[in-house]
């Protein structure tokens, strides 16, 4: 089969452009030939014209859909597979052009909020934008153009519903797509990592950092709803009580300077890494922490950490209830309760490493690249037939 992947952004974006690529390498190893239509480099892949600014969504509709026609026509393309909200529409209106099947990944809320989070700036939450969310909540100065951007989106909701198949990241997802009248044939379908990669170096990492004996770590963006500062709540009297632990802080974020202000000899704050550089912090960790305070859709470091047989403890939100035991997690604001797990993880190191391998386990048997790979090759014969 020959498929195109559309994608707007490269990789080292978000992760959203990680698990794509490696669903087209998962498809690519069961025998299909996959092209990507981006404005970033991808094996086999074909760059459009990157707009950095889109003041209409009509003009770059029009000049994409256009561009992934005529990639469709000279490549002789069978499906199509949209991954993202800045080509989902050029994707479906190319798709309807040559009668093949047209398919959208939904990974965030980009279609039920102008932030693509459903959260405002102040972390108010809510399941759908609104107009009065926008002029209560959103800052002045954008009120036009994200009241501009959620018109545009609440007009595209039926085109949306009509391609063929919808993949939702999580349960979340679906939910809020159910919503907003997106209902037919919407799958959900967990992100994917490749649990087979070359491993870090932890030692390079403890070394570079003088960490100590038990290494805590936090990854990700330094942002309030994250959950890192419930983290620095606790984390101080964790570290005093226990002495030979390390809490690792590896991002960027708006809330890095008021934490570099409390960093110390225990708590590490690294800054952005590259992800070679990652590789070698998930193995010098030994409890991996995501104490999200919002509806995250799904995030990666629960397999990546799961790639490593790392002990996880994430907050019960979002999609990490489509994917984790119960016993990894726990509320974000009862603090009491993960200082209690986090020590208990500390204390007792044949316990860390029966959970890590536990859930090494299972997200390699339910979330590897040829696991998922498999599955959507599956849907999309499903599709093909149905339209036959």
């Amino acid at each position: 089969m020959k498929i195109l992947f559309t994608t707007y952004s490269g990789i080292g974006v978000g992760g959203a452009e990680i698990s794509m690529s490696l669903l087209a390498e998962g498809l690519r190893k069961r025998g299909h030939e996959v092209f990507i239509a981006s404005s970033g480099d991808y094996r086999n892949g074909i760059r459009f014209k990157k707009f950095r600014k889109i003041p209409f969504y009509s003009i770059h509709n029009l000049y994409l859909s256009k561009f992934l026609s005529k990639i469709i026509k000279e490549n002789h393309i069978d499906l199509i597979h949209a991954q993202d909200r800045l080509t989902s529409i050029a994707a479906i209106r190319a798709g309807r052009k040559f009668n093949i099947p047209f398919i959208i990944h939904f990974r965030d809320y980009w279609f039920a909020c102008p932030r693509s989070s459903c959260l405002t700036p102040d972390f108010t939450e809510y399941d759908l934008c609104s107009y009065i969310m926008i002029l209560k909540k959103f800052p002045i100065n954008r009120w036009l153009w994200d009241m501009y951007k959620w018109r545009y989106i609440k007009s595209k909701w039926k085109e949306l519903d009509k391609a063929d198949l919808k993949f939702a990241n999580s349960s979340v997802i679906k939910r809020r797509l159910e919503l907003c009248g997106i209902k037919n044939n919407v799958k959900v379908l967990s992100i994917l990592r490749n649990f087979y990669e070359e491993k870090g170096d932890g030692k390079k990492i403890k070394e570079r950092y003088k960490l100590k004996d038990i290494v805590i770590t936090f990854i990700g963006s330094l942002d309030y709803h994250k959950g890192i500062m419930n983290m620095l709540k606790i984390m101080p009297s964790v570290l005093n009580e226990m002495g030979n632990v390390s809490f690792l802080i590896v991002g960027d974020g708006p809330l890095y300077q008021e934490i570099k202000k409390v960093a110390c000899r225990d708590i590490v704050l690294t800054g952005k890494l590259g992800r070679d550089e990652i590789k070698d912090v998930y193995d010098a960790s030994d409890i991996i922490l995501l104490p999200s305070v919002w509806q995250e859709p799904l995030s990666g470091i629960l397999l990546e950490a799961a790639a490593y047989n790392k002990a996880i403890i994430s907050s019960n939100t979002g999609g990490s209830v489509d994917i984790l035991d119960k016993k990894f997690m726990i509320d974000p604001f009862d603090l009491s309760s993960w200082k209690k797990r986090i020590i208990e993880l500390i204390e007792n190191k044949s316990l860390r490493t029966k959970i890590g391998k536990e859930w090494g386990r299972v997200a390699r048997e339910k979330y590897d690249v040829d696991v998922i790979a498999k599955k959507v090759e599956e849907e999309y014969e499903n599709v093909r037939n149905s339209r036959v």
